[in-house]
């Protein structure tokens, strides 16, 4: 890890309005920064364009959360963290980032981020942690294995949901199912409550045929003669004894039995057999009995044959009637309860079925109306942050999916606009740049023939100050040779002074601009006429640049005091003419440079319009 020091300590602190963005390529090397960026981390751009965006890493910063931040976005996933980043001077800031990776074609081609001021809570739960992952570093790492996560989409989870649901149903047809033939068991329960009743006559029919027998073997007893064994003298006894345990129990099953009739026809038979058997019992079966008891056995013979044996018969018909009817019942609840099962097990098998059917086709146009316009709009909105615009969106749809691709067709629609305008915008400023580039190299190219011209003018200037100032000088000198002379009557020694002095400088030829200016009266006076004394000596003149004077009349001297104050004015016209050229072409300068400064700014409107460019062809 790369250790940027020096560190102050000092946390810089930026205002929420700011938001820094940054563009990397896949090895980390800026590729762009904005002004916020530069602004907070200190570095100018030309030191972060270029460099890796490790160099605003702080040491405090431990390597796992760099770690899983790259992980996390090699697998094309956004990121979103608390970080601490370093200043050019050793100064800290706290920001909240987000990475999002850079695609085209569906291949990452860098990450952009933008960071924001992050709560002062999130920078201190931050900060401790970052403090302890420096001992304990596994406290930041994360489970960055998909798993079963990756399902959890509507493409795949809709299926799934199907599938669950289905099973779902089926497991509970399953369970109906079983309940159903559990109810069987339930139903044969009943069949065997319905028998019962049954059972019951059945028995007492039984214990009425014993009660029959029993009297009939007390006779055999008596008679022995169809007996192949010795009976002793209480066996007889004992088959009386038996046909009162019958008629106890037969009187304890009927009465159980009895209770339990609720059907009319049942009623009735039950009465016809109940009468019959009471005609048995005492008709019959007491006789017989009691003719046993007393020894009476010709009569009991006769009992059993002519009274028992034809009872028994009509009673046992009456009993097979009733039973008959019992039987018949039962077995009719139990088809009844049967067939009504087999029926609830076919509808649960055909609701089953048609559930099923029902659920796939919905999940089926569920997923059609639903999932594929969602997974549309997701590949259009990845379409979208790849750079093409020029994909078509179908917005056709129902409910929440038509909702959203309408959003984003209309959020794609937005950006061509606006990437248009910035292109017509773009295009503009270029042009207008070139016209105000052209207009600024004339203003340049004629301050520079206006600059030499003003230098020119002024030298000329300088020269026609001092050439005045010399006339001035020399009318100031003839002047006093001039009053010299009148005093001494113009001795010709008089007049040497003013012949030894220097010679004149000679008038040069001055530009036009100035000639409008100073007119005529800079121009050379001419010579006094010459007077004609008799008695005046001839001197010839030195040789001289300037005019050459001869001794005046008396009324020279105004003249020359005049031609000297002329050009003593002049010359200070003069020199104020060159104080304003001078003046001139300190503004020409100035205005050279502020032409110089209007091109490095129309350089830079145009550094960022090819910028601008460069953003719109990324959506081309």
């Amino acid at each position: 890890m790369k250790m940027n020091l020096p560190v102050t300590g000092q946390e810089q602190r930026f205002s929420a309005d700011k938001s820094m963005v940054t563009k990397t390529n896949t090895k980390g090397i800026i590729t762009f920064a904005n002004q916020d960026f530069v602004e907070v981390s200190g570095f100018s751009e030309k030191e972060l364009v270029g460099k890796n965006h490790n160099l605003i890493r702080h040491p405090d910063m431990p390597p796992v959360a760099f770690e899983i931040m790259w992980k996390t976005l090699k697998r094309g996933l956004p990121w979103r963290g608390i970080v601490k980043n370093r200043c050019k001077n050793g100064d800290h800031y706290w920001v909240d980032a987000r990475i999002v990776p850079i695609k085209k074609n569906g291949e990452v081609t860098g990450y952009m981020s933008v960071r924001s001021c992050p709560s002062r809570e999130d920078v201190a739960a931050a900060e401790a942690a970052y403090e302890s992952a420096k001992s304990r570093p596994e406290i930041l790492k994360e489970d960055l294995s998909p798993g079963w996560k990756k399902h959890l989409s509507i493409k795949n989870g809709i299926p799934l949901w199907i599938a669950f649901v289905t099973l779902l149903m089926i497991g509970g047809g399953v369970l109906g199912i079983t309940g159903l033939n559990l109810s069987k068991a339930d139903i044969q329960a009943l069949y065997h409550k319905e028998m019962v009743p049954v059972q019951a006559i059945q028995r007492i029919n039984f214990l009425m045929a014993d009660n029959r027998t029993q009297l009939a073997l007390a006779l055999n007893f008596k008679f022995g003669a169809h007996s192949d064994v010795v009976l002793n003298n209480g066996a007889g006894n004992n088959h009386m004894q038996a046909i009162a345990a019958n008629k106890s129990e037969i009187n304890r099953l009927w009465a159980s039995y009895i209770g339990q009739v609720t059907d009319a026809k049942e009623q009735q038979l039950a009465s016809a057999y109940i009468q019959a058997r009471n005609r048995y019992v005492n008709e019959g079966l007491t006789q017989g009995s009691q003719a046993v008891e007393e020894e009476d056995y010709l009569q009991a013979q006769r009992v059993f044959f002519n009274q028992v044996n034809p009872l028994y018969d009509t009673a046992n018909t009456h009993a097979s009637a009733l039973l008959t009817y019992l039987s018949e019942r039962a077995h009719n609840k139990l088809v009844d309860t049967t067939e009504r099962g087999e029926l609830i097990f076919k509808m649960a098998v055909a609701g089953i079925a048609l559930s099923c059917l029902v659920l796939i086709v919905a999940g089926f146009f569920f997923f059609r109306i639903t999932a594929r316009p969602l997974e549309k709009a997701v590949l259009a909105l990845e379409n979208i942050a790849e750079g093409k615009l020029s994909d078509n969106v179908d917005p056709s749809g129902y409910g929440e999916p038509g909702r959203v691709m309408t959003a984003v067709m209309v959020t794609q629609m937005h950006l061509k606009v606006m990437l248009h305008e910035i292109r017509q915008s773009s295009g503009s400023i270029h042009q207008q740049c070139n016209q105000l580039n052209r207009v600024m190299m004339d203003l340049a190219e004629h301050s520079d023939e206006q600059q030499e011209r003003i230098y020119q003018t002024v030298d000329a200037v300088k020269a026609s100050r001092t050439a005045m100032t010399a006339i001035a000088e020399h009318m100031d000198a003839l002047l006093e040779a001039v009053h010299a002379g009148d005093n001494d009557n113009g001795h010709p020694a008089l007049m040497a002074p003013v012949q030894a002095e220097a010679p004149m400088p000679a008038f040069e030829l001055m530009p036009a601009e100035l000639m409008a200016v100073f007119g005529d009266s800079l121009s050379p006076p001419a010579p006094a006429p010459t007077p004609e004394p008799a008695a005046q000596p001839v001197v010839a003149p030195a040789p001289s640049a300037g005019p050459t004077f001869t001794p005046a009349p008396t009324d020279l001297g105004p003249q020359v005091q005049t031609v000297a104050s002329e050009a003593r004015s002049q010359a200070l016209a003069v020199e104020e003419v060159s104080s304003q050229l001078h003046q001139v072409a300190r503004l020409i300068v100035q205005n050279r440079e502020d032409v110089q400064g209007a091109w490095a700014a129309s350089q830079r409107l145009e550094r960022t319009a090819r910028e601008l460019d460069q953003l719109v062809k990324y959506f081309d």
